[in-house]
């Protein structure tokens, strides 16, 4: 089997979650508040969200940096609302990248609404730790770490902006981690063109990424910069657009 598309191994499942997983999210969330004389914003901002053409809720994002070059740190943060197949859901996602290359070091999902669930991943030798826990347990699965491996989460749009920076630079195919869903998957980079869009009532220049995330059709657009504009996935009919302009 090809190590990059990650089957994952499951290691436990346990009826009683640890209390460290729960200190580790309350201290990556408590880092993604700084005060503002220890980071800068890299970007915010509101997606609308929408499922098969219908509105199904909104994303609101803060992505903010601190440090350069081998001290970086970049906290990524969001508050989800989406309407879709399970239901009403609110998702909490906190991902810790660091050093110049921006490698994933921690990230945590909170999951409320129709379905509750935590989803915490850590990096750890040449492998991440997949820690999921719910009403039906705790389970854990090991993951192997490939180079410059992402996180890109399902029903998360501005995760986007770290794939879109990597892409930009030459880099592919990449191997992204889907915690929710307890995979790994291989992004390619298909086709990039030039064009123009409407955000917000604005027509904006934007770079059309066009991919493959394993076999599936995904579309994403990016101003000069890296930061999404918008994101479209064939297969699930997921949508998400910005509200203004960055």
């Amino acid at each position: 089997m090809d190590p990059r598309k990650g089957a994952p191994t499951t290691l436990r499942v346990d009826v009683n979650p640890r209390p460290m997983a729960l200190l580790t999210l309350a201290l990556l969330l408590a880092s993604a508040r700084p005060a503002s004389a220890q980071g800068v914003v890299v970007d915010e901002g509101t997606f609308e969200l929408s499922i098969r053409g219908q509105p199904a809720g909104t994303e609101d994002f803060l992505i903010r940096r601190s440090n350069a070059g081998p001290d970086a740190q970049v906290i990524a943060t969001a508050e989800v609302s989406i309407n879709g197949p399970q239901g009403q859901l609110e998702l909490r996602p906190a991902l810790q990248l660091l050093g110049q290359t921006l490698a994933v070091y921690a990230y945590q999902m909170k999951v409320s609404g129709a379905r509750e669930e935590e989803v915490f991943v850590t990096a750890g030798d040449g492998r991440f730790l997949l820690r999921m826990l719910s009403t039906r347990g705790e389970q854990e699965r090991e993951l192997r770490a490939a180079p410059g491996m992402l996180v890109l989460d399902t029903g998360v749009a501005h995760q986007h902006f770290f794939l879109s920076l990597r892409l930009m630079s030459g880099n592919g195919p990449l191997v992204a981690i889907v915690p929710r869903e307890g995979r790994q998957v291989e992004v390619t980079l298909v086709e990039s063109s030039q064009e123009t869009i409407q955000i917000a009532g604005q027509a904006v220049e934007s770079e059309r990424l066009s991919l493959t995330v394993d076999q599936d059709s995904r579309d994403i657009w990016v101003d000069s910069e890296g930061r999404v504009l918008r994101v479209s996935d064939a297969a699930s009919g997921y949508s998400a657009v910005r509200t203004t302009l960055p």
